[in-house]
C-alpha cells in the first residue's frame, strides 16, 4: 500500500476516534478495521500505533488496541488549555479585528439570542426538539469562537487548538446533561458574556475582552467537568431519553475547529 492510502486509512481512523464512532472503552480489532476500510492489516496497524503516539488509542498487553478514555485529569488540563489559547487570541483580536469580522461575530450572537429567545417561549420538552435545538445553538456557539481565533491571525493558535481536538473532545457526542444545565439564569448568563466579549472587541479594548473570556471559560470549564462527573455517577449509561447528536452536526464541529469551514 503506498503511503497516499496509508495517510488515508489513518485520517478515516482518527476522524471516527474523534466524532465518537468508535466508543472510548471499545477494543479496535485490526482485521475488523481491515475489512470495514477495505484494506489489508498492516496500514491499520500502523494507524493505530501512530494514533497511540498522540493519546487517541492505548495498548493493552495481550489484550489489543482499545479506544482511550478521556481521563478527569486530562479534561482539566484540556479546559486549561483552551482557556490559555482562547484568552490569548481574543485579547491580539481586539486589536487586529476589522468591520467585517465584527459583523460576522454579531452574526452568530444574532442566531444565539433568536434561538434563546424562541426556547424560552416554546420550550424543549422532547429529546427531538433539543437536538434539532443543539443542531443550530452549537455552530453558532462554536462560529463565535473560531472567527474569534481567526481574527487575532495566530494561525499556530488555530492548528494548536484543532490538534488537540479541544472542542469536540470537551463536546463530546451525547446529548445527555444534567438538570441543572438546562437553568434558565445559568444559560442567560453564558449567552450574555458572548455579548461581553463582542462589545470589548467592538471597542478594540484587549483587557476587557480578556477578562470576559476568562469568565466565560471558567464556566464552560465548570459545566465540562459537571458533565464529567454526572455521566459517570450515572455509570457512563446512557439515560432513557438520551440520543446521538446528529452525525452532520458532529461532523460540521469538528470541521470548524479544523479550520475547513470559512468562518
Amino acid at each position: 500500500m503506498d503511503t497516499v492510502s496509508k495517510s488515508k486509512v489513518y485520517k478515516y481512523l482518527r476522524q471516527r476516534l474523534i466524532d465518537g464512532t468508535y466508543l472510548p472503552g471499545s477494543r479496535l480489532s485490526a482485521a475488523g478495521l481491515a475489512r470495514e476500510i477495505g484494506t489489508s492489516h498492516i496500514p491499520v496497524r500502523e494507524a493505530l500505533s501512530r494514533l497511540q503516539s498522540e493519546g487517541l488509542v492505548e495498548q493493552k498487553p495481550k489484550r489489543g488496541a482499545f479506544v482511550r478514555r478521556l481521563r478527569r485529569r486530562e479534561l482539566v488540563e484540556l479546559i486549561e488549555f483552551r482557556k490559555v489559547i482562547e484568552c490569548n487570541a481574543v485579547a491580539q483580536a481586539a486589536q487586529r479585528i476589522t468591520d467585517k469580522e465584527l459583523v460576522e461575530l454579531g452574526k452568530h450572537i444574532d442566531i444565539m439570542r433568536k434561538l434563546w429567545v424562541k426556547r424560552d417561549k416554546s420550550g424543549l420538552e422532547t429529546e427531538r426538539k433539543r437536538l434539532d435545538w443543539l443542531g443550530r445553538i452549537v455552530p453558532a456557539d462554536m462560529g463565535f469562537h473560531m472567527g474569534i481565533l481567526h481574527a487575532a491571525g495566530n494561525q499556530y493558535a488555530i492548528k494548536a487548538l484543532g490538534e488537540a481536538n479541544v472542542m469536540t473532545r470537551m463536546f463530546g457526542r451525547r446529548s445527555d446533561v444534567p438538570a441543572d444545565w438546562d437553568d434558565r439564569s445559568n444559560q442567560w448568563n453564558n449567552f450574555e458574556v458572548h455579548v461581553e466579549i463582542l462589545q470589548a472587541l467592538r471597542q478594540h479594548d484587549p483587557k476587557a475582552a480578556r477578562r470576559a473570556m476568562a469568565m466565560h471559560m471558567k464556566r464552560a470549564g465548570n459545566n465540562a467537568l459537571n458533565r464529567f462527573d454526572w455521566l459517570n455517577d450515572q455509570g457512563n449509561l446512557r439515560m432513557p431519553s438520551a440520543e446521538e447528536l446528529p452525525e452532520s452536526l458532529v461532523d460540521e464541529i469538528s470541521e470548524m475547529e479544523h479550520g475547513k469551514k470559512k468562518q
